[in-house]
Parts: structure tokens; C-alpha cells; sequence
């Protein structure tokens, strides 16, 4: 009998030392009006993919333009448009004047120097065994000054056409053309030169190419940009490249509700300047259902559920309404949602 009493007064103690479970919020339900309509939800992979206009934006070696750096006649024309081109690969060849007459200029300015600065070494050592005169030196000197001043001079208008010394030596020992090349490896994708054409150096570029980029894709989305969903950026030929969500604008343009959203390919290389597509992939977990199913936005809209007799009002995160459908999380696969959200009746 003490042995029972023992027990039940244990099991009473630990009943009342167990906290009290907490009691789980029940979803409102409501009656359906008569006219109610009810829909099943279906998969939004049965929707399609979800696409956006997108671009890539240009990284700074993604993209290059050539000018003669000096008034030029164009001589050769060594590429066309869509060529792919190497790093240094020869474009053009064009003929500057302004470039063939200073390299003239250095040469005889570097003679020149050269011959005063023998005779002044001459006239230093004539002066040490007095068989020269103070003067003569003196105007030697200035001679030899006035030389290399003329080849500075020279220099800096080769230097400002990307010719140096060497260059410039080979430049009068040829034709006198200089042979513009590609600054970047990438595609050309305008050529405007015609042989025999004069060009100005602010003018037109005679040669444009677009080149492999790391830089950002663009897109302007008006579907919810969700973590972990699958994305691609579509060429106009079709290629396919996987991208990564970088960022998104926190700014929504007010006539259409859009976004801009930066992405960066994952695998691959991409054209800068290329007019293409961002595509999503639907989850797993998204549901499409009418638009008018569902009341509010973001993450704080709902639809109402057929449980029974009554509507559940459920909350959802909208992805995306368009047109005459919605995409939906947060509701099982072929459950049924009220088609129209306004017709439930609190």
C-alpha cells in the first residue's frame, strides 16, 4: 500500500512539473458565398520559363575603339566585320604625315647631337692645352642645346602617336604606314575605313571590337528575383550561360513595378555590349493560380484554401502576377484556392 501510494504521488509531481504546451494559431476560416469558384492549383513549371530583357554591360577591357592617333590616310584594310581577333593583331594600316615628318625630324635632330657633341668634346680638350677659345665652346653648346631640344620636341609628337624611337626609325627605313592593332582578343564589330580614306583622330573609330568580358548581365525583372533560383542569360544565337544573382536595384519603377537586377556568369565568358534575355527557372515549390485569387503582396499576400466546407485564408509570398495568372509559394500541389479572392465572404 506504501509502495503505491509512492508511485502515484511521483507521477502526480512530474504531470505538474511538465510546462504546458503552447496552443497553435488556427488559420481563419470562413463560409464560401454560393458563387464561390474553386480552382486546383497546378505546377508553374507548367507556366514556362520566366524571361526578361537583359544586356552585358561592358567591363573595362571588354570593349575597344581604333582612331589614328594623328590625321591619317587609310592604306590597308587587314579586317572585316564578325573576324575574331587576337591580342596585337594587326587591324589597319594608315600613313600619318604629321608622324613621317617627326620621325625625319628626330633623325636629323639626333645627327645632329651627336656631331656637336663631338665637336665639343674636341674643343674641351683643345681648350685644356689653350688652342681654343672660350667662345667657341660657348656657342658649341648652345648649338647642342637647341639639337636636343629639337629632338624632344620630335618625341613628343611621336610619343602622342604611340611611336617610339625604334619605331620611328623603322618608320622612315619603310613605306612610312603604321599598322593599328587590337588592344583586347574579341570580335570586330564595325569596320568604317575605306581605302585612301583622310581621317581626323576625334572622328569616327575606324575599327570597333567587342571582346570576351567578365562584367555584369542587366535585366529588368518584373518577377520576385528569389535566392537559389536557377538562371541563364540567352544570346541571340541561342547560347546559354549559367548566371549568379549579384545584386538587385531596391528602387521599383512605379508604371510597371519593375526591377533591375545584376547577375554574373558563373561559367563562361560573355560578349560585352550582347542584347539578350535573363531566364528563370520555376521551383519545385512555386504554384500558379489565378491573379484574382490572391489578395495583398510580397511576402504578406494570401489566397483561401477549400478545407471542407470553409475557405482558409493562407498565407503566401506572390512571385509574380501577370496577366490572368500568379505564381505563388506556399500552397500544396493540386490543392484548391478560391478563383476569385473577393467572392469569400468573411
Amino acid at each position: 500500500m506504501k509502495t503505491s501510494t509512492w508511485m502515484l504521488s511521483l507521477l502526480l509531481a512530474v504531470g505538474c512539473a511538465e510546462a504546458p504546451r503552447p496552443v497553435e494559431p488556427v488559420a481563419p476560416a470562413v463560409s464560401p458565398s454560393s458563387t464561390t469558384r474553386w480552382v486546383k492549383v497546378r505546377s508553374a513549371t507548367e507556366l514556362g520559363l520566366l524571361d526578361a530583357p537583359a544586356r552585358v554591360l561592358p567591363s573595362p577591357q571588354g570593349a575597344a575603339a581604333l582612331s589614328p592617333p594623328l590625321l591619317a590616310r587609310v592604306v590597308r584594310i587587314r579586317t572585316r566585320h564578325g573576324q575574331k581577333v587576337a591580342l596585337n593583331e594587326p587591324l589597319l594600316d594608315v600613313l600619318m604625315p604629321e608622324a613621317v615628318q617627326a620621325a625625319g625630324a628626330l633623325s636629323a635632330a639626333n645627327l645632329k647631337v651627336a656631331a656637336w657633341a663631338r665637336r665639343d668634346a674636341q674643343l674641351k680638350a683643345l681648350e685644356a692645352d689653350g688652342l681654343a677659345k672660350n667662345s667657341e665652346r660657348a656657342e658649341v653648346e648652345a648649338l647642342l642645346v637647341t639639337a636636343r631640344a629639337d629632338a624632344q620636341a620630335a618625341r613628343a609628337t611621336l610619343r602622342a602617336a604611340g611611336i617610339g624611337d625604334a619605331q620611328a626609325e623603322a618608320l622612315l627605313a619603310s613605306d612610312g604606314t603604321v599598322t593599328l592593332r587590337s588592344p583586347i582578343a574579341g570580335v570586330v564589330t564595325d569596320v568604317d575605313a575605306r581605302l585612301g580614306e583622310v581621317r581626323e583622330p576625334a572622328g569616327k573609330p575606324l575599327v570597333e571590337v567587342a571582346g570576351e568580358s567578365d562584367g555584369l548581365v542587366e535585366a529588368r525583372m518584373l518577377t520576385e528575383i528569389v535566392s537559389g533560383v536557377p538562371a541563364e542569360f540567352i544570346a541571340p544565337d541561342g547560347i546559354t550561360t549559367p548566371l549568379e544573382l549579384v545584386s538587385l536595384s531596391p528602387r521599383v519603377e512605379t508604371r510597371d513595378g519593375a526591377r533591375l537586377a545584376w547577375f554574373k556568369a558563373s561559367a563562361g565568358r560573355l560578349i560585352s555590349g550582347t542584347a539578350g534575355r535573363v531566364r528563370l527557372h520555376p521551383l519545385e515549390s512555386w504554384r500558379a493560380v489565378p491573379a484574382q485569387a490572391v489578395e495583398g503582396d510580397g511576402a504578406s499576400a494570401r489566397v483561401f484554401v477549400r478545407e471542407g466546407e470553409k475557405a482558409v485564408a493562407t498565407t503566401v509570398r506572390l512571385v509574380e502576377r501577370s496577366g490572368a495568372e500568379a505564381i505563388v509559394e506556399g500552397v500544396p500541389l493540386d490543392a484548391e484556392v478560391a478563383a476569385d479572392a473577393a467572392e469569400v465572404k468573411p
